[in-house]
């Protein structure tokens, strides 16, 4: 097609197709991750529709992604489903804007470097393996509780140094209460919800809030009683930290960061995990893979620090769990230039979706897209992925900044629990999607634990 004859737009669905199943009106997600999967795959790698307010565009071609999530900030920015989360995360990594957000990550790094991450791995694996001596030949588990009890414990105890033993739980539910009303702040009577403090979301909300930070200003208010003693931990950096002006960060600004990082490096290794045992107990060669893989790297021993990079099927189960649920599932931005993306004129005020719940399924860049295959990710179908093919942890100046953190995670605590155990799903019917924030499971994901003795070689 010339540019002459190029239509101005691309094909896709109608607005009232959108309205309905973008939950734009009701305030759910629900259908949303289908929708944007069919659409992908019917109108083809770009396509669009007209809302009331603004034309949003889905991007489902690698190299549109990303130069989607490597723009600058004078280009595009976040969308709007970032800022709502600000009513929760204030302005933390997540949702902060420049030039705090570089500030603070350039703060926040040191955290989060190679070598910090390597002296975290011995606490991951001593918190899983408390889990483990709990668990009983027999039993009946819901292993997505399991998996954010344990990723939670080990981001306050690596993060903060401090054990959430006791406040696991009332975190656990605040912040399932939080995600659960969090569509709601995204339909179109968002905002007004805000100013509406007797509405039952708000109230929720609000409550489900306010437990959290509770829990955050507990913490930081024994670490200042303390004289802010340097345990070379996350915490430690934000209260001892100073801006320009020799001025400490304010505690409002510390909640911030501290609630961002608390949750953000629990939530995401949870979900990606429940989804990689309830994958694996569907997929019986696969496990079986992972057990030969740990019986000869670790015989009856559990693994330490140094395994990690020994350990390759187990980081391939987590490649492909994210692959296909990618636990940060979707990623909204906003146009304040005129953009060329995939061909096409974006003017300025669009609003921009790519989703890896998407692109991770395109023919085009996966041989069977919708299949469990761990071993794409050694031999050779992946080799000559395009950026922008995968991305799990965004991309761009906000690419996670806990991205290693969450590998070593995962891949050790996989590690460690399947060299003990196998889990079996008792629900032979597919575990449906709850799209919020963060790809969680859509009901409990109950598994039969049945103790393992290693194989010989």
């Amino acid at each position: 097609m010339t540019s002459a004859t190029r239509l101005p737009v691309p094909p896709g669905p109608s607005t009232f197709t959108a309205l309905t199943q973008l939950g734009t009106l009701r305030g759910s997600l629900t259908r949303v991750p289908g929708f944007l999967d069919r659409s992908a795959r019917q109108y083809g790698p770009v396509t669009s529709w007209r809302m009331p307010k603004a034309r949003w565009w889905l991007f489902d071609d690698a190299p549109s992604v990303e130069r989607i999530l490597t723009a600058d900030a004078t280009t595009i920015i976040k969308g709007r489903g970032t800022q709502r989360l600000r009513r929760l995360l204030g302005d933390g990594l997540l949702t902060s804007s420049e030039p705090l957000h570089l500030r603070q990550r350039r703060l926040v790094q040191p955290a989060f470097h190679r070598e910090r991450v390597a002296g975290y791995a011995a606490t991951m694996i001593d918190l899983t393996r408390q889990l483990a001596d709990r668990l009983h030949d027999g039993e009946t588990v819901e292993i997505d509780a399991l998996m954010n009890r344990l990723t939670l414990r080990i981001a306050a105890k690596t993060l903060f140094s401090i054990d959430v033993a006791d406040d696991g739980d009332t975190i656990g539910r605040a912040l399932t209460e939080v995600l659960a009303v969090f569509p709601a702040s995204l339909s179109a009577y968002g905002e007004l919800l805000d100013h509406l403090q007797w509405h039952p979301i708000t109230r929720r909300f609000n409550a489900a809030r306010a437990q959290m930070d509770a829990v955050i200003a507990k913490v930081i208010a024994q670490r200042r009683a303390a004289g802010n003693p340097d345990y070379g931990d996350l915490l430690s950096i934000l209260l001892t930290s100073t801006d320009e002006d020799a001025g400490a960060m304010p505690d409002a600004l510390v909640r911030d960061e501290a609630l961002t990082l608390l949750l953000a490096g629990h939530e995401t290794t949870a979900n990606a995990l429940a989804w990689a045992w309830d994958q694996l107990a569907r997929a019986p060669e696969a496990e079986a893979r992972l057990h030969a893989e740990l019986d000869q790297v670790l015989g009856d021993r559990d693994p330490e620090p140094a395994d990690v990079p020994r350990l390759t099927f187990a980081r391939e189960v987590m490649s492909e769990s994210m692959r296909l649920r990618p636990p940060a599932w979707l990623m909204g931005r906003f146009s304040l230039k005129p953009l060329q993306l995939g061909g096409w004129d974006v003017p300025a005020g669009s609003v921009l979706f790519v989703s890896p719940f998407v692109t991770h399924r395109n023919p085009r860049y996966w041989k069977e897209p919708d299949a469990f295959r761990p071993e794409r990710w050694s031999n050779g179908e992946t080799a000559d992925l395009p950026r922008g093919a995968y991305f799990p942890f965004g991309g761009g100046t906000r690419i996670c900044i806990g991205e290693a953190f969450a590998w070593t995670e995962g891949v050790l605590l996989l590690a460690t629990l399947a060299r003990r155990f196998r889990f079996t799903a008792l629900d032979a019917a597919p575990v449906p999607l709850d799209p919020l924030v963060t790809l969680r499971p859509g009901r409990k994901i109950l598994m039969q634990v049945a103790s393992r003795q290693p194989s010989p070689a």
